[in-house]
């Protein structure tokens, strides 16, 4: 039997041209920071509308956010986007109005982990509206790794249950093939390792996202 592929998810693409970069080389997913003025990703709602409309049909878009109540939820479900990824805080009421799949994002702790972290990553598994969890180092967005093997086992709980692993953190072309080897990942999350590394310039880096892609599609 073949393989599933493992699905691509790049995330805080801030134009158009990044949407661009996305059809010509590869993507499953393309993530856009929203409502986060502390990320140098972050861009507004209008901003956001215009990469969905360049990005190919069959490229999910989704809205990634950090703690958001409601209204900022109905800006994002009134956007046209395929599904909300939320780090921080789901408040119940979020949870319950949410007309989007959601992808939760958690953070694993550089301690390790406990009896009470597990059991709660199996009742997110376990929840409606959840169709995926995304696994982030402690501190997201800081484009560093976090030890692989202690959520390998976490895959057949999260995929009895209907639901996809995302793995992300740190991810790039040098590493992500280990990072698949390791966990088998429904899926790999993307973002520090496809930009630019001068760091002066917004973006995506073309020949990063092409190598990236490359090397997951040949894993």
């Amino acid at each position: 039997m073949k393989a599933e592929k493992t699905e691509i998810k790049i995330c805080g693409l801030t134009s158009a041209d990044d949407a661009r970069l996305l059809n010509r080389y590869g993507a499953d997913y393309a993530g856009m920071v929203l409502f986060y003025e502390k990320s140098r990703r972050n861009i507004s709602i209008g901003e956001a509308e215009n990469i969905i409309h360049a990005l190919s049909p069959e490229i999910k878009s989704v809205a990634v956010v950090v703690s958001p109540d409601t209204g900022q939820l109905q800006a994002i479900q009134q956007a046209d986007f395929d599904y909300i990824q939320i780090h921080g805080q789901l408040a119940e009421d979020v949870y319950n109005e949410a007309e989007l799949p959601i992808i939760r994002a958690v953070n694993v702790p550089n301690e390790g982990l406990s009896e009470n972290w597990l059991a709660e990553c199996a009742e997110l598994a376990a929840k409606e509206k959840i169709a995926g969890i995304l696994f982030d180092a402690g501190k997201p967005g800081s484009g560093k790794t976090f030890d692989w093997e202690q959520i390998k086992n976490l895959k057949s709980i999260i995929q009895e249950k209907g639901k996809k692993l995302f793995l992300a953190g740190g991810l790039n072309a040098e590493n992500v093939c280990d990072a698949l080897h390791a966990v088998k990942p429904d899926a790999v999350d993307v973002s520090s390792g496809v930009e630019y590394r001068d760091g002066d310039r917004r973006g995506k880096d073309p020949a990063l996202v092409e190598n990236f892609v490359r090397q997951v599609r040949q894993a």
